[in-house]
């Protein structure tokens, strides 16, 4: 099955953009020059833009950062003065981590 992925939409279809109607090959490629024939088991490749990966990686670091804070302050508020060094300890690791996978994305 012939199968149609508009490359501006992300729409993918098996029904032809221009229907039944019968256009010039240039003329097709004018007007529907966002869209093009793919094979039936296509699968489009989706690129993220520099915003949407900051989003998504702070988004995999943030429970980790809350975890590590929560962590610290209830071993400060406990007294247990090694289970916060440990903790303050393991944030900075994750900062730096952190820091290296966002330079990486920009």
């Amino acid at each position: 099955m012939t199968m149609y992925y508009n490359s501006t939409t992300g729409e993918l279809t098996s029904i032809a953009p221009w229907g039944n109607h019968y256009y010039d090959d240039e003329i097709k490629a004018e007007l529907f020059s966002d869209w093009s024939e793919v094979a039936d088991n296509y699968t489009p490749t989706i690129t993220l833009t520099t915003d949407e990966r900051i989003a998504a990686l702070d988004a995999e670091y943030e429970s980790q950062f809350t975890a590590l804070a929560q962590a610290y302050a209830t071993a400060l508020m406990a007294g247990d003065t090694t289970t916060a060094t440990e903790a303050q300890a393991d944030y900075t690791s994750l900062v730096a981590e952190y820091k290296t996978a966002l330079a990486a994305i920009c």
